[in-house]
């Protein structure tokens, strides 16, 4: 597991409000799965969880570090002329589209902010009722929220 690096979350943050998870109104017995991971974490059973119905939202933690590395790639090495270059890039996709672009990309630190998520990769139930950290295999993570479930039933 990782720790999160505060210091990633850069002067954008001040332009991003939380992420407020949405309650799945149609399948009140299924719970809604966040799955905070970075580039490094393989998440498997997924697509599964879907077909079943679940709403399930996948966050990555490394996807800010993309966005950057995509509009900073080939700059040239002089402050100037990668500033104009910069700003053409962002003329071309257009200021809108990438300060959704920023939002999209920051909503897993916003997500793992608002549950007080320290360490992933992690699996949030329910808005944040029970976390399962270390766990990519969502079939696995999922069956073990069950089970805690039956056993606070008890």
């Amino acid at each position: 597991m990782q720790k999160i690096s505060w210091l990633y979350i850069g002067l954008f943050m001040i332009w991003i409000e939380p992420v407020m998870a949405q309650v799945n109104q149609t399948n009140q017995d299924k719970p809604v799965i966040e799955v905070i991971v970075s580039d490094a974490d393989r998440v498997t059973g997924l697509a599964n969880l879907r077909q079943q119905g679940y709403d399930v939202k996948l966050y990555n933690l490394d996807a800010p570090k993309q966005l950057f590395a995509s509009l900073s790639q080939n700059l040239p090495a002089k402050p100037e002329a990668a500033k104009r270059m910069l700003e053409q890039r962002m003329q071309q996709h257009g200021r809108q589209a990438l300060q959704q672009q920023l939002v999209t990309a920051y909503q897993g630190l916003s997500v793992a902010i608002q549950y007080q998520i320290d360490r992933y990769p992690a699996v949030v139930f329910d808005r944040g009722k029970a976390v399962i950290y270390g766990v990519t295999d969502l079939q696995q993570a999922l069956g073990w929220y069950r089970q805690c479930q039956i056993s606070l039933t008890r």
